[in-house]
């Protein structure tokens, strides 16, 4: 049935399986945060042994044997113990953990965008060839009336048998063409389907129309949208982040591992008295300092690998930046291009139609001949494909550009719980509008 671009991102949402596929790390992060808890929670243990012995050692004492313990001995051993100081590579972890999350969330969003961008481009792909192919419907339509006139007038005397030949040639020439065109309206129509996750046996009809919408964008305005919606630019930015927290883990091993313990130990014989036969316990708790002596050449490169590790993940998001502002200056650029070719082609349109027109009549009147028609029909043709492609081009430097400034998806931010988006809120929002070409 039809199918409308709007609701062609809607299914690919809920079905491409790459996307569902980068959900998931979603869960993986969170499960992430849940773990780094660990580190700052105490630590028990409790460990239960039974020992049989062959044999009990014992010892005469006035004449009465004494036993230096039991056949049968247990013990219950709990042990708990809580880190008090690890040089701030707690706080580091869980920040790390959190950041991570972060990190998923835009990654998250990255991959929406580019699913959107593959149905937009897959949906406008196929309305291209689409109207390529009612272009081409029209002119083997056109072609074949020519055709039966030529025809009619040869049985008259007033054509001869090469304009029947070229009229001929002409009506094959556009059927071979649309043919070709309805082959690439089904390929286009595959890969949208892939795009959006479905399997669906019949054909769809695309509701929308290739649309030439002009905008007049400006590139600082551009740019600020860019530097609020990029997911790569946070994603660059939060490895930063990251990286500098992973510098404090690796610092932090400088500085003495704390902890106080606790143990209570439960046992039979009396694990204080080897000649008592009963149960009784034990305990003892304290404070544990932990600091390795001759590791310092271990820590001093583990921590020349993480500032090396910053300062790269610094030169990455300078990079990102830096591909950022190109991606846009191309944009615009490309843009504005294509509004130029629009318009150049929407008037060869006209002139093209217009010179068929002359054409025909001039044919009827006898003053023009069936060559003259046909020229004119293949140059109609021809300007209504390439005006349908400049509109196409520029549909897609507006899909660019949207790409470009991180605006094909939710905000940093928007998106609930379990990462919901809503499509309609968000689709192929607008780059600002000003008057004046893009500086």
């Amino acid at each position: 049935g039809k199918l409308s671009l709007e609701d062609a991102v809607k299914l690919a949402i809920l079905q491409n399986k790459a996307l569902q596929a980068t959900l998931q790390e979603k869960e993986i992060a969170r499960g992430q945060v849940i773990e780094s808890y660990q580190s700052a929670l105490p630590k028990v243990s409790a460990t239960g042994t039974y020992t049989r012995l062959d044999k009990v050692n014992t010892f005469d004492v006035g004449g009465a044997s004494i036993a230096l313990g039991d056949v049968d001995n247990y013990s219950v051993d709990l042990t708990v113990s809580q880190p008090l100081f690890r040089g701030g590579a707690i706080g580091a972890a869980l920040r790390a953990a959190k950041l991570a999350e972060l990190l998923s969330d835009e990654g998250v969003r990255s991959a929406l965008q580019g699913t959107i961008y593959e149905v937009a481009l897959a949906y406008y792909d196929a309305l291209l060839f689409q109207h390529q192919y009612d272009v081409n419907e029209d002119a083997v339509r056109s072609a074949t009336v020519q055709l039966e006139d030529v025809i009619t007038r040869r049985r008259l005397g007033v054509a001869s048998d090469y304009d029947v030949l070229r009229a001929e040639v002409d009506v094959s020439n556009f059927r071979a063409e649309m043919i070709k065109q309805k082959n690439n309206v089904d390929l286009a129509k595959s890969r949208l389907l892939k795009a959006m996750g479905v399997l669906q046996k019949g054909d769809i009809d695309l509701a929308d129309e290739l649309e030439y919408r002009p905008m007049k964008p400006v590139l600082e305005e551009s740019l600020k949208i860019a530097h609020e919606n990029r997911p790569d630019l946070y994603q660059a930015e939060l490895d930063v982040r990251l990286q500098k927290e992973a510098l404090r883990v690796a610092r932090s091993q400088y500085w003495p591992q704390i902890d106080a313990f606790f143990q209570e130990l439960w046992g039979k014989p009396d694990p204080s008295s080897t000649t008592t036969n009963e149960w009784n316990d034990t305990w003892n708790a304290g404070v544990s300092v932990h600091l390795p002596i001759f590791d310092g050449l271990g820590r001093e490169g583990r921590v020349h690998q993480q500032k090396a590790t910053l300062d790269q993940s610094r030169y990455r998001l300078a990079n990102t930046q830096e591909q950022a502002f190109l991606e846009i200056r191309q944009a615009l650029l490309t843009l504005r291009n294509a509004e130029e070719f629009v318009e150049s082609q929407k008037l060869n349109r006209n002139r093209a139609g217009e010179g068929l027109r002359l054409a025909e009549v001039g044919y009827r009147e006898g003053i023009a001949s069936e060559v003259e028609v046909s020229d004119a029909r293949s140059a109609l043709t021809l300007a209504r494909g390439l005006y349908y492609e400049s509109v196409y081009g520029h549909a897609i430097s507006r899909l660019n550009l949207q790409l470009a400034m991180g605006t094909l998806g939710p905000e940093p931010g928007e998106g609930g719980e379990g990462n919901e988006y809503v499509p309609d809120q968000f689709f192929l929002q607008e780059a600002p509008d000003a008057p004046g070409q893009p500086k």
